[in-house]
């Protein structure tokens, strides 16, 4: 759409708890997110992508306790599920008024004349992630009705990868199914994640592949044990005007830091 100009941000494994007493790892993850929500309202996004693990223990009492933290949020938030999440109990809270079924919870929308398709990885009672056969039936059909579309893909857990042994056995584990569905459909551009608390960015088969840190304690992005460090939390701005896409992480140190033009990210090698 020429002129046009669309600004969101893409945050992450927010980790909220029902318990206002409880840390996790050293880390008082509302009071992060207490923290970021000033900082995001400044910023006046046109909406947020939050890409799962939204609280930590599956519960009721974590979903209100969220929803009460992100009412101060003044731009629409599209969620997604993670391993940390209840697609039941999420329902209950955020959607009162439809069943609380344990269905995935896909969505697409469209905005500045870019689509977005927001997938469930979920896999009920594991870490690591899954996209079953109908899910990835619904991406096909989106893409192949709407292929004039440039299109970003959002999940939570990494579809590729990220050479760190114990956190990649913990990722989606049909990666090749979900990368061959997007190999027929060029006008994917991006796809963006959560999952591994740290930012990894890299451009596989023409298509831009994001991660994000989150919003809450972090992963080291050395150790191939898991190593859980107090990092600065943070989050992705993009904005994309005439065609041209810039990206910004923005940390709750007041830090913004410019991401790299595409041509200068990594190709990943398999």
């Amino acid at each position: 759409m020429p002129g046009s100009r669309l600004c969101f941000l893409h945050i992450s494994d927010l980790h909220i708890l029902g318990d206002e007493g409880r840390r996790q790892h050293g880390a008082d993850t509302a009071a992060i997110l207490r923290q970021a929500v000033p900082l995001m309202n400044a910023l006046r996004p046109d909406f947020i992508i939050a890409s799962g693990d939204l609280i930590s223990d599956e519960s009721e009492e974590s979903y209100r306790r969220l929803r009460t933290l992100l009412q101060p949020v003044e731009a629409p938030i599209h969620f997604l599920l993670g391993n940390h999440d209840d697609r039941a109990a999420f329902r209950r809270v955020f959607h009162p008024g439809e069943p609380p079924s344990a269905d995935p919870l896909c969505q697409a929308f469209e905005r500045g004349g870019i689509r977005f398709l927001l997938l469930d990885s979920m896999l009920p009672g594991k870490v690591e992630g899954r996209l079953a056969s109908d899910q990835l039936d619904w991406l096909e059909g989106e893409l192949a009705a709407h292929s004039d579309r440039p299109t970003w893909v959002f999940l939570h857990h990494q579809p590729l990868p990220i050479y760190l042994r114990w956190l990649d056995a913990l990722g989606l584990q049909n990666q090749e199914e979900f990368l061959e569905v997007l190999a027929r459909h060029p006008q994917v551009e991006v796809v963006g994640y959560g999952h591994v608390h740290q930012v990894r960015r890299w451009r596989y088969r023409g298509v831009l592949f994001v991660s994000v840190p989150a919003l809450a304690f972090q992963f080291s992005p050395l150790s191939q044990e898991p190593e859980i460090t107090l990092e600065t939390p943070g989050f992705r701005r993009v904005e994309i005007s005439n065609g041209e896409r810039r990206h910004w992480l923005h940390f709750l140190d007041g830090r913004v830091v410019p991401e790299p033009p595409l041509s200068a990210i990594p190709i990943y090698i398999r």
